[in-house]
């Protein structure tokens, strides 16, 4: 969870429960090293849908072009940095000469905002730390996202004296579009995220951990993001900052298993070494992948939704969901081929007990007791991945992904506890037609194509008739089972280079999707 000053969460809380008016704000944030930061506000933007999930940050916003004021405008690879809040009306402090100001990054630093010390109606955050001038205040900029230096403070003209803004994890813009219609003229902005721009990024040489490697998957999680890993050192590095931490990623070594072929993208390897710990990882706003083991269970929460309750952010509409954990066992074991011999697994009790469903992992294990903590880890992730259920909030501005909330619901007397691995944000704007928006969708779980057949049912797709909506679930279905046999083709697939690898295949037979091994 963002952390938020005080009057901004408690302005956020009482949006559609008390009934007072608060101005709700968007901005984004565009800048290009040597070329001039420039900012849009609701003024300008007309609406964004941007979407948050471990592996994936995309964004769509719409500017009004009416003026024609971005036409000569070429945003290709800026980066764009959106911003949610409200007017909370909040005091700021006037300017000081020759003071130490602090850098403002996610809306709880006081001291890094400032306004001018002759009032004109703005106020500005300071984006690099440092001493204000000793004598002479700034000229200070009255265009949004425009900056200014004083001393080696460097601030940026955040927008009207008392907003406040929370901001999201930097996109870079990937699309921009003009469009023409009769009643607007549109600049819409296509955006990606940190983990979109990795899987971007294929291997251009091959690299294998050996036997006698000592990298940790710590090690190599770094050395991938950072670009330092052979097969990736042309591309762009981001650092990792490590939050927390569970036993595995700074002690197991991924020996014999862990490799990178031509053409495989960053993301994905990632991913496969967060997947032999209990980790997980998210994009924030300071431009870092963040890794930390979220809080899966208690009764502490990041968040709490609740129905109509003056002191709790309420929420708009909700489903519950009960998904069964597929895999329900995961065995992880050493190699037939190494010694010594070590085994241990792990099980989503619930789900093993009503129909088992087992996986099996061979790695090179230091004893049994890191098979185990393996497996553990691998079930952990399955139990999350099965969706629990979705809400729709007045949109929140400190929600990050995997934040363990609750959603209590006192008309139906039920609760429901997960932790959040999908956030669509909502804004638009009324100029666009009807009541405008500020919302935002947050899904418990992994989000799959049966979920959105579900949502497009009960939530979005209200008004459309059930014939349609059936036929679009049934759709969606097939998708999903052709998704599944593409993932038994990819297994078996691997499965079929390591039997080729270690020499023992002889020849192999294709039949359906399953590729079948044949040993001599």
């Amino acid at each position: 969870m963002i952390g938020l000053s005080a009057t901004l969460l408690a302005t956020q809380k009482g949006a559609g429960v008390t009934g007072a008016a608060h101005e709700q704000l968007w901005k984004i944030i565009l800048s290009l090293s040597g070329q001039t930061t420039r900012g849009y506000d609701r003024s300008r933007v007309l609406q964004i849908q941007h979407t948050e999930e471990e592996d994936n940050g995309v964004s769509e916003v719409l500017l009004q072009n009416s003026d024609l004021a971005l036409n000569d405008i070429n945003f290709e690879q800026y980066q764009g940095v959106i911003h949610y809040g409200y007017h909370t009306g909040v005091s700021r402090s006037a300017w000081v000469a020759n003071t130490a100001y602090v850098a403002y990054v996610k809306g709880v630093s006081a001291a890094g905002v400032v306004i001018p010390t002759t009032v004109n109606g703005y106020q500005y955050k300071c984006v690099v730390a440092g001493t204000s001038h000793a004598t002479t205040e700034p000229t200070w900029p009255t265009d949004l996202g425009v900056r200014v230096t004083d001393g080696t403070v460097t601030w940026e003209m955040d927008g009207n004296a008392g907003d406040e803004y929370a901001p999201r994890a930097p996109l870079k813009i990937e699309g921009q579009e003009f469009i023409s219609s009769e009643t607007q003229l549109i600049c819409r902005l296509y955006l990606t995220g940190i983990p979109n721009d990795m899987r971007g990024d294929k291997a251009e040489s091959e690299y294998t951990q050996q036997s006698s490697d000592t990298n940790t998957c710590k090690d190599l999680i770094t050395a991938i993001a950072a670009a330092t890993l052979a097969p990736y050192t042309n591309y762009t590095a981001y650092t990792v900052t490590y939050d927390s931490e569970d036993s595995l990623i700074d002690s197991f070594i991924p020996a014999d298993y862990f490799s990178v072929n031509i053409n495989e993208n960053r993301d994905d390897k990632i991913q496969e070494l967060l997947n032999y710990t209990g980790c997980k990882r998210r994009a924030e706003a300071d431009g870092a992948i963040h890794v930390l083991v979220p809080t899966t269970s208690g009764e502490v929460y990041n968040y709490e939704y609740r129905l109509l309750v003056d002191t709790y952010h309420t929420f708009l509409s909700k489903a519950l969901r009960n998904r069964f954990v597929n895999p329900n066992k995961e065995i992880v074991k050493s190699h037939p081929d190494h010694s010594p011999q070590y085994t241990g697994n792990a099980t989503s009790a619930t789900s093993y007990a009503l129909k088992k469903k087992i996986h099996t992992t061979y790695r090179r294990l230091a004893s049994s007791a890191q098979g185990t903590s393996i497996a553990e880890a691998i079930i952990a992730r399955y139990e999350l991945d099965a969706e629990r259920g979705s809400v729709r909030v007045p949109l929140n501005c400190g929600q990050e992904i995997w934040d363990y909330i609750k959603v209590t619901d006192g008309r139906n007397e039920d609760s429901r506890v997960g932790n959040v691995q999908y956030i669509q944000f909502n804004c638009k704007s009324p100029d666009l037609g009807g009541d405008g928006d500020f919302s935002m969708n947050i899904r418990l779980g992994r989000v799959n194509t049966q979920s959105i057949g579900i949502s497009y049912i009960s939530g979005a797709g209200a008004g459309v008739s059930p014939e349609l909506a059936g036929q679009f679930n049934a759709i969606l279905d097939m998708l999903y089972d052709l998704m599944e046999e593409i993932k038994i083709l990819y297994e078996n697939q691997n499965a079929l280079i390591d039997f080729i690898n270690r020499g023992v295949v002889a020849k192999w037979h294709v039949t359906d999707l399953m590729i079948i091994p044949v040993v001599e």
